[in-house]
Parts: C-alpha cells; structure tokens; sequence
C-alpha cells in the first residue's frame, strides 16, 4: 500500500458521504437536504468526487440520479469505509466504558426463534448496560446492511449461495425445513402424504430469490409438478404463523420453531435439500466491537447446546 499517495488523494471522507446520500435518496435536493446543505454546494462536492475518482459517478434519468458502473464500485467501497469508521468509533467507545456498548444484529426466520434470544439474554446477563438492536427483515436486506456497517452480524442460514459469497460463514448447529400445517388442517389425515397431495393447497412460500425458495421449488420440479399456484411470500416469523394457524397455509418452518407451536404440526413428508446449517453470518474483514464478540461467543454456546438437543430430540422448549 502506497501510504504516501494516499496522503495527497483528493478524494475525502465527506465525498464518499456525499455519493452515499446521492445515492439514498436519487436526488440533488433530497440529499443536500439529508446532508444540511444548499444544492449548489452538493453538486460542487460531488464535482470534486468525481473528479477525485476520474470517472462520472451518477446520471440524470427520468427515475433520478443512477450510478454509473464507474459510480456502482464508489459506492461499494464507500459503504465498506464508511461501516468500518462507524465501527472503529463504538470500538473506542467501548474500551473507554467497557460495560456499555451496541450490538446491531440481524436475523431472518432461522434462528430468529430461538438461537438468538437465548444468546442475547445471556449477553445482557454478563453486561446488563449493553443495548441491542435486533433487526427482522429479508435476507438480500440484512446483508446489505452488514455491508454498509449499520449490523454487526447477522444469524440465519448458512449455506453456499451467491447472496452469501463475500460474506464470513460460521456454522454453529444443523436442523431441517418440515411442512407445517395447523393441527387441523386435513393434510395430516393424508396417508403416506406426498407432494402431490399438496400442491393445489395455499402455501406460505420463501422469499425469492432465497437458497430456501430455491430448494423448495425445485422438490417440486423434482416430483414433476410446477409450484403452488396459491402462495403468499412472507418471512417474518409472526406472519408465517398466523397464516398457517388462521389462514389454513401451508409452510416450510425450522424444525425448533415448529414443535415449539401448540396449534401447529408437522406433516410427515421430508423434502430433499432442506436440512440447514444455521450460523452467524459476519463482514469479512470488519472486526467486531467488544460486546458484539460477546454476543458472538453467547451465540456458539447456544448453538452447541441445540445441536445437542436437537440430535437428541429434545429441542422442544419455546
């Protein structure tokens, strides 16, 4: 690295802000807004960004201002810089109060039920001053905000997928997707039940564009048989829940999260490919702030324990 160099660059911090906000917000006026500036100051701004860089970073468009390919990697490597220096100062904020701290963490279906409120209760337990924010949303969402510094880490499945390439994979227990139905549903009337039985019926489906969706659909290519007609995509937990209990939907669920529901049961159908390794999900060359290695070191510890149990078959505490 040619420190040196580095000295003279005319590109500065605030030009990575500045084609950050552009960005955001697609527009001059709502990002000088955003940034407390006038209009003419941005624009000058991003005039010295680009000319820091050598190339134009955004074009005016009828949907507003667009990164250019040239603008697309600055704003890869400006949400890489800028998440770093949020990093870097709760680091030094900690090692000056070692007791407190903030935890941002994401998680999606797996491992949202169990693994982690069991990991951060026992964080909050040795360190009763740290906050944690926990953050439920789609995956191709969390990751993005790994990458822009706003999480720490993230929980949930851990597999080879091109959503999850760049990312530090660290697997901590194994468990299955079952079909789940309410308890009342006629789907477990069904003898030797197959997915024949249950493709007409209305599914809870993955988000797209998901390793899980992607698997499901392809059981179903498999058994010569194009996917549910009638599905819903959802992924928060609450939402899966109530339309399989209430709307009579069928769904795939964690195996953990299933036999924690009185009103829900499994159908006994194994589908191929949806054994999980649930696990965290880190930057790859961002360190984590004191009390989010914590939370990482409580997270193993409870990952340990469901293996375990869910070897065992008795994971069946809510």
């Amino acid at each position: 690295m040619d420190l040196r160099a580095l000295l003279t660059t005319h590109l500065k911090l605030r030009h990575l802000v500045i084609v950050l906000a552009v960005s955001e917000h697609g527009s001059l006026v709502r990002a000088a807004e955003e940034l407390y500036l006038t209009q003419p100051a941005l624009s000058r701004a991003l005039r010295e960004a680009e000319h820091a860089v050598g190339a134009s970073l955004f074009e005016r468009t009828g949907r507003g201002m667009v990164p250019t390919p040239a603008g697309a990697a600055c704003l890869e490597h400006a949400k890489a810089i800028v998440g770093h220096l949020s990093t870097l100062r709760r680091r030094v904020d900690e090692l000056n109060d070692p007791d407190a701290g903030l935890v941002q963490v994401g998680a999606h279906v797996t491992g949202a039920n169990l693994l982690l409120p069991r990991a951060v209760a026992r964080l909050m337990a040795d360190k009763p001053r740290v906050e944690v924010r926990l953050r439920e949303a789609p995956p191709e969402t969390l990751i993005q905000e790994l990458g822009s510094g706003d999480l720490d880490l993230l929980v949930g499945r851990v597999t080879d997928h091109a959503s999850t390439a760049r990312l530090r994979l660290i697997p901590l227990y194994r468990e299955e997707f079952r079909i789940v139905a309410a308890s009342t549903h006629p789907a477990h009337d069904l003898p030797d039940v197959s997915l024949h039985d249950l493709v007409a019926s209305r599914w809870v489906v993955p988000l797209a564009n998901t390793p899980l969706r992607d698997e499901l659909e392809l059981n179903f290519k498999n058994a010569g048989l194009a996917p549910p007609a009638q599905h819903v995509e959802a992924g928060a937990p609450a939402t899966l829940r109530t339309l399989v209990v209430e709307g009579g939907f069928l769904a795939l669920m964690p195996e953990s999260m299933a036999v924690a529901e009185p009103h829900i049961k499994i159908l006994d159908l194994h589908l191929d490919g949806l054994a999980q390794q649930v696990g965290l999900l880190l930057h790859p060359d961002r360190p984590l702030t004191p009390s989010a290695a914590l939370l990482a070191d409580k997270l193993r510890e409870v990952g340990s324990e469901m293996e375990r149990n869910l070897a065992s078959g008795v994971e069946h505490i809510p």
